[in-house]
């Protein structure tokens, strides 16, 4: 009769507030509940660049002034330089397709004006550069040498956007890029932030006019020394007959290169040092394959003379 009249709540089976400990060793990253997913793959590509310029600073025992230029050509020629080498190779297959291109010429032009010719002139030249985009493609597609291969160096960007941002975090700069670039707008001082990844040896790693390398250019030299850096790349790199595009492209790029000076007043020397070595190595890599595997561009042969039916003929009779 004890047991009928028991409570309610004597029959429930007892909370648990027993926590497993396996659960309560995890870090807080693993543990945290957030709507956003942390950017664990972004965290993990700063602290590798950060794991280079730390391990050629000890093995090396350079200063930090002369180790970031060494972290530079590291970069550029174990992740940039391969792809720079695998486009050139891919456009100089293209220039070589180009005879065979021209050969399909006449036949491409022959369909188009089969197709569309009684629609005027301006369909059958809309047709005709569908057909040779077409059959340019399956060329190209055929030999492995796509257009759009020719796209991969833009892949050099992340890689400097990533070793920038380790570079900040050393500095211990609470700003990113664009957050520096407007400070230098504004006139307004950067703020420090305590970082994982703050390097106390910046501070006094620096050279010449520039012995903090978290502090920026106190006589602005080395925004200017970018600026400049950055023109003559833009410059160095025009095209020998450049198109109207090409030519406002060029333009709208030594523009910027121009602003760039005055932008980056307020970026730390570390970032400055970094950017200025990158671009002259950017240069020089390039001025190196072009010496070293040129691209030459596709000329059709022309008689050195026109040949005269009427001569050959008189010249042939006895």
């Amino acid at each position: 009769m004890a047991m009928l009249i028991r409570p309610r709540a004597s029959f429930c089976r007892p909370a648990r507030t027993n926590i497993s400990s396996a659960f309560l060793q995890l870090p807080p990253s693993c543990r945290a509940f957030h709507a956003s997913p942390r950017p664990q793959f972004f965290e993990a590509t700063v602290t590798s660049a950060h794991a280079i310029f730390e391990g050629l600073h000890t093995v090396t025992g350079l200063p930090w002034a002369y180790t970031i230029p060494l972290a530079a050509l590291t970069i550029r020629t174990v992740f940039i330089l391969p792809i720079s080498i695998y486009t050139r190779h891919n456009m100089q297959k293209q220039v070589a397709l180009q005879p065979l291109m021209e050969s399909w010429n006449h036949q491409l032009k022959k369909e188009a004006m089969k197709e569309v010719g009684h629609l005027g002139p301006a369909a059958t030249q809309s047709a005709l550069i569908r057909k040779v985009r077409k059959k340019r493609s399956e060329i190209y597609g055929r030999w492995g040498c796509q257009l759009s291969k020719n796209f991969l160096p833009l892949l050099q960007l992340p890689i400097f956007l990533v070793a920038i941002e380790a570079l900040r975090m050393m500095c211990g700069t609470h700003e990113g890029l664009f957050g520096l670039v407007m400070s230098s707008i504004s006139g307004t001082e950067t703020t420090l932030a305590a970082s994982a990844l703050f390097e106390p040896g910046f501070a006094t790693g620096g050279a010449l006019w520039f012995p903090d390398l978290t502090a920026s250019d106190p006589e602005l030299r080395l925004p200017f020394m970018l600026s400049a850096t950055v023109l003559w790349s833009v410059l160095s790199g025009r095209a020998a007959n450049p198109t109207i595009w090409q030519k406002r492209f060029t333009r709208s790029l030594g523009l910027v290169a121009l602003v760039l000076g005055p932008l980056t007043f307020q970026v730390p020397s570390a970032m400055l040092v970094y950017w200025i070595s990158s671009s002259l190595l950017a240069h020089g890599q390039g001025y190196m394959l072009a010496k070293l595997m040129p691209i030459t561009s596709f000329k059709t042969c022309k008689p050195k003379r026109a040949l005269r039916i009427g001569d050959s003929l008189k010249n042939e009779s006895p």
